[in-house]
């Protein structure tokens, strides 16, 4: 059976206090915990405790950091034991994942020096009429308008009429009358959901998919002693085109890692370019 020894009591208790005084400053090289030959010390517990946190939350949060060293280090022993560490091919793995970090490094750094971050309305537009073909909705959207209301709030008949009103002072008369009887609403939401999104804060799938064409019409949902009041302003089915008001955010993270692409494209060209120039690089004839 593997022998683990964890930390000592007295070590413990002495951690803890060092650790609620937050006095990293000068940390002991003594040991607090060991698992086989491997040691932990209290150096290695630097930062582990958030500046803001005191008492029993520290306590808390240095065990369970220790216990899940411990964890660590009797899964990697044991691995050990089955998979020798100098084993060729876990040296070319490591070898690997050593150039691929070291290069992914680099590339970051190159990325937060030089990408262009600013995406134009223009560049915007003009991705979204090129690429229409890849911009289909997989599921409905909607524009809704609602209101929230207790089902005993008064004048009621006067909201829906004022919610369908096109006149300014109706809607100016409907939005006061929502601030103070309402306990949610939106009466001129422009954005697109979907309609799970939607199904979070209303009982938008009472509707039913095939009324999603009536648009500007009240539907009137009673749920739980509260009344929503609901109006389409706009719909969108499923394998139609996706909105470009929709696809904006997306659109620009995808030119953004276009250019992503681009740049680190650019960086080995002329890095390889440089090398050869430099004579650095050559391949041994036979």
């Amino acid at each position: 059976m593997m022998r683990i020894i964890s930390i000592s009591i007295a070590v413990f208790v002495c951690l803890l206090t060092v650790i609620s005084c937050n006095y990293f400053s000068k940390p002991d090289d003594k040991p607090i915990a060991k698992a086989f030959d491997k040691y932990l010390y209290l150096k290695d517990l630097e930062g582990v405790v958030p500046q803001n946190s005191h008492g029993i939350d520290s306590i808390s949060i240095v065990r369970g950091f220790i216990d899940q060293w411990l964890h660590e280090q009797a899964m990697q022993h044991q691995a050990e034991q089955n998979v020798k560490p100098d084993d060729i091919i876990i040296q070319k793995q490591l070898e690997v994942y050593k150039r691929s970090l070291i290069r992914f490094q680099y590339e970051q750094e190159l990325i937060r020096q030089k990408l262009d971050t600013v995406v134009s309305e223009k560049e915007i537009a003009s991705f979204y009429e090129s690429n229409k073909d890849n911009f289909q909705l997989k599921k409905p959207i909607l524009k809704v308008s609602y209101i929230k209301l207790s089902q005993k709030a008064p004048k009621i008949a006067m909201v829906k009429k004022l919610f369908t009103s096109k006149d300014l002072r109706d809607f100016d008369l409907l939005e006061k009358y929502c601030f103070k009887y309402s306990s949610s609403f939106s009466l001129m939401d422009t954005s697109w959901h979907y309609i799970e999104e939607l199904a979070q804060t209303l009982p938008i799938s009472k509707i039913g998919e095939n009324n999603y064409e009536n648009l500007n019409r009240i539907f009137e949902i009673s749920e739980n002693n509260t009344l929503y009041l609901l109006i389409l302003r706009e719909s969108k089915f499923k394998d139609s085109l996706s909105p470009l008001a929709f696809e904006k955010q997306n659109i620009k993270n995808l030119i953004i890692n276009q250019r992503k692409l681009t740049l680190i494209n650019q960086m080995e060209r002329g890095i390889f370019n440089e090398a050869q120039k430099n004579n650095e690089l050559e391949i041994y004839h036979k």
